[in-house]
């Protein structure tokens, strides 16, 4: 729902659970000289509601966070510590990146076989699952290293609507 604000603070808006409100072309100061959307979102799942300011309609992008939020800690602080590297060179950070996400979908990839052959159990809790598709990848790889098991490192490429699996 879109309407209009006035001169108002924004903690002032008045908002209730389960509703979104969205303000078009804001000036967030008396004297902004750009204007934004505001959008005002009260979920059921928070206990607060969420003010967020954009060009763009955000609401779904705001949820999306959590996804990408996952997938900056799988590849930093919770999985392949990327921080840690200190490249500074724009083409050897690209690199990387690459490299880093070849290995994220891999280690996926590995979390679903884990979970497809039921062998969570080996790595993870018995009474409940804890780890993301994600760290039962790379916790399966770290396993069957640590006990010369052998794996199957599967990557699948479409190439003109053949299917290569290559291992």
């Amino acid at each position: 729902m879109s309407t209009a604000l006035g001169e108002h603070a924004i903690r002032d808006l008045s908002l209730e659970k389960n509703q979104v409100v969205q303000y078009l072309k804001v000036g967030l100061t008396q004297g902004a000289a750009l204007e934004t959307n505001l959008v005002g979102w009260w979920s059921d799942k928070y206990e607060k509601p969420i003010y967020l300011t954009s060009k763009y309609r955000i609401c779904r992008q705001y949820q999306r966070r959590y996804r990408i939020e996952t997938f900056f800690s799988d590849q930093k602080s919770r999985g392949f510590h990327i921080h840690k590297s200190h490249l500074s060179d724009p083409a050897r950070v690209g690199r990387l990146l690459v490299a880093a996400c070849l290995a994220y979908i891999w280690m996926i990839l590995q979390g679903l076989q884990v979970l497809a052959e039921n062998k969570a159990g080996y790595i993870d809790r018995t009474e409940r699952n804890d780890k993301s598709v994600f760290r039962l990848g790379l916790d399966w790889l770290r396993y069957c290293l640590k006990r010369d098991l052998e794996f199957q490192p599967l990557f699948w490429f479409q190439l003109e609507h053949n299917v290569v699996n290559v291992r």
